[in-house]
């Protein structure tokens, strides 16, 4: 049994299906992309800029083309998953209604709580992220727009928090995974 138990398939032969197979391919591409932008936006938030300009440039490109194929991975995995735990997407606009079901394990509901938290989180990032890039990428097509100082302050806050947060909740959330797999051997 390997350390990271990335899946609830318990069974060998759904393991050995094309939908499994393509929750895994989703999954292993999200997590480089994830971890790639998580390294390099930290890099570009602890590394002062003065030490290499041009180096602290490349992690920026870095951070935000690794952002953008997060984005893109994390909506496909996104509804994968959802399908995957028999649950409905829209569900996520209504989280007044996560409650426990009667015949739903304990670990289950928290799992699933953390995932809603997850998921909000992700998207605090996201949407923050692609408000901050827009001024830049305005520049290069020959139009200029600043936001506020205190509104362009906001956002970095609520983009480095929520990524600061969101680091040690994606990692219980799958290292219950872990342990509910370890319970069952």
């Amino acid at each position: 049994m390997s350390f990271f138990k990335l899946t609830i398939a318990e069974d060998p032969v759904e393991k050995k299906t094309e939908g499994y197979q393509n929750r895994m391919s989703m999954l292993y591409g999200f997590s480089i992309a994830f971890a790639v932008t998580l390294v390099s936006g930290f890099w570009y938030y602890f590394v002062p800029r003065d030490i290499n300009w041009n180096a602290s440039q490349t992690v920026l490109v870095l951070h935000l083309a690794g952002g953008i194929m997060t984005l893109f991975l994390f909506v496909v995995f996104f509804f994968l998953h959802m399908k995957d735990q028999e649950q409905k997407w829209w569900w996520l606009l209504t989280p007044w209604k996560l409650r426990r079901e009667t015949d739903e394990e304990n670990q289950r509901f928290r799992q699933r709580q953390l995932g809603y938290f997850l998921t909000w989180a992700f998207l605090a990032i996201f949407v923050t992220g692609i408000v901050i890039a827009v001024p830049g990428l305005m520049f290069y097509t020959g139009k200029v727009w600043m936001q506020g100082y205190y509104t362009s302050q906001t956002l970095l806050g609520i983009h480095f928090w929520a990524s600061v947060i969101l680091v040690p909740v994606i990692f219980v959330h799958m290292l219950w995974l872990v342990r509910k797999g370890g319970q069952r051997s």
